[in-house]
């Protein structure tokens, strides 16, 4: 939903929701291993096999001696007849022996397709005109890579209930992980590879939270577990005051609205309350003048992106409106950013969510996707209106959840683009400092492949590592990818950063 009235407007307070060059890598650089046919493979199961993608309109055949791709549904709970779709890419290295590295897109209610796979983190982009094109950047040059549409009736996920669509966090992370314990039996020769889950926005509670799920399910008798290593989450949602207070601190430090501004909003609003505003439901100090505050703040971000302050909108005549470009916050759509002819960042596409969309839901593309026609949306969504969230569980803090994963013994990553005004740095490093934990490695620059300053890093106990990415919005991999991928493959490979 756009917002539509000063109220609608008002929605979207910090929140959050989330919805949620040089030394660039070529694929002769990683080395690729060549690999036997899918029909010479004995380790892959029958189910695997029903699954595997042969070929994608716009870039033809999937050739074994790259990567291997399969792609399909997975039953979370048959009562109910609920399954997760996935997507799932194998190195390009060596899949029998490199991790697997689960991605989780936001929202709550975004796909993993039209933001990891596509977008962010997958091995191609879409083009204006509706072919592949290579990323160079692609996260499964080391890594086995699998992105799951969660919870159901997000993307091409399902369920023959209607009860369904109204989810919350303990439902998504179980769902998640029956998912993951299914997928193993369809792909058992992985499941003693090293296994991690990644993230990014509203998977700030979806990370963690299925993170807790498996540890548990690794102590039960009756199941195989997971070589669960650890997890890495990017400018994750994960406490509504630090979050909502960072983000009002960012806008104002960064000259996004005026201190009389500033202060309406921290005198008038429980921050507590907010994820987002929304008209009768917003439990605040004072509604009525936090809501005209936050209004003030909304207008005052006309014509500019702001997962991203320093990229220009899209101008293209199909993209949402650029005079709102918080409008993904009320109705997951992704904002588009800038123009193509003034793409300011390497391998950047300002309009790719219009390439995704059109992509996505074209009956070539579904057909060798093998999506089932009967179960596929009317219009696939990179962001769907068909669930209702919990509310309760977007405004719940995460930080009892880290605190049991800091006793885990995981290796765990939380990243920030220091560019985003959704969920900022700011807030991120105040969550993050509340953990208070010893500094094993003092804060310091960090140096991508290129040679550049990637950001700013500090090593705490317990596994606990922070990461600023320079020039990054809320999106990281798809803002900065060669930094981002340099920040990921030297975490899951355990090198330093």
């Amino acid at each position: 939903m756009r917002a539509k009235s000063s109220s609608a407007v008002a929605t979207a307070l910090l929140v959050t929701l989330l919805f949620v060059g040089t030394g660039a890598i070529t694929f002769k650089d990683v080395g690729t291993t060549l690999r036997m046919s899918a029909n010479e493979r004995p380790e892959l199961t029958k189910e695997a096999l029903s699954d595997k993608v042969s070929h994608l309109p716009g870039w033809g055949s999937i050739q074994e001696d790259e990567f291997g791709m399969f792609a399909g549904y997975v039953t979370v709970d048959e009562d109910a007849g609920r399954a997760l779709f996935y997507i799932y890419v194998e190195s390009r290295n060596d899949p029998a022996k490199d991790p697997v590295v689960l991605w989780l897109n936001g929202g709550p209610g975004c796909s993993s397709l039209g933001g990891g796979f596509l977008s962010e983190l997958g091995p191609f982009y879409p083009t204006p005109h509706g072919q592949l094109q290579v990323n160079d950047y692609a996260w499964n040059h080391k890594a086995n890579v699998l992105f799951i549409e969660a919870p159901a009736f997000v993307g091409f996920s399902y369920s023959n209930s209607s009860e369904d669509r109204v989810v919350g966090d303990k439902r998504t992370a179980q769902d998640n992980h029956t998912f993951l314990k299914n997928w193993f039996k369809r792909f058992p020769h992985l499941q003693k590879n090293p296994f991690w889950i990644s993230g990014e926005s509203y998977a700030g509670h979806y990370v963690p939270t299925l993170a807790a799920e498996i540890i548990e399910g690794n102590k039960r008798a009756d199941e195989t577990p997971f070589n669960f290593k650890g997890l890495l989450v990017g400018n994750a949602w994960t406490d509504p005051v630090l979050d909502n207070h960072g983000a009002l601190d960012f806008w104002y430090s960064h000259g996004l609205i005026a201190h009389t501004t500033y202060d309406g909003v921290r005198e008038n609003c429980d921050f507590s309350r907010v994820g987002p505003l929304k008209q009768g439901q917003n439990v605040s100090k004072d509604e009525a003048l936090c809501d005209a505050f936050v209004e003030e703040a909304m207008n005052t971000f006309t014509g500019i992106n702001i997962y991203d302050i320093y990229a220009d909108v899209c101008l293209a005549p199909d993209s949402s409106n650029p005079a709102i470009a918080l409008g993904r916050v009320l109705d997951g759509h992704r904002a588009g950013l800038s123009t193509r002819a003034a793409v300011l960042k390497s391998r950047y596409d300002p309009c790719v969510d219009n390439e995704v969309e059109a992509y996505l839901n074209r009956k070539d593309v579904q057909e060798a996707l093998h999506v089932i026609p009967g179960l596929a949306p009317k219009k696939w969504k990179d962001c769907t209106h068909d669930i209702h969230y919990s509310r309760d569980d977007v405004l719940t803090s995460m930080l009892p959840v880290w605190h049991e994963l800091l006793e885990s013994g995981l290796d765990m990553l939380v990243y920030t683009g220091d560019v985003d005004a959704i969920v900022p740095v700011t807030g991120t490093r105040a969550w993050f400092h509340s953990l208070a934990l010893p500094v094993k490695e003092k804060w310091r620059p960090w140096v991508s492949a290129t040679g550049q300053v990637g950001g700013w890093t500090v090593r705490h106990a317990k596994g606990l590592t922070f990461a600023s990415v320079r020039g990054a919005g809320h999106m990281v991999p798809y803002t900065q990818p060669e930094r981002a991928y340099h920040m990921f493959n030297s975490f899951v490979q355990r090198q330093r950063l």
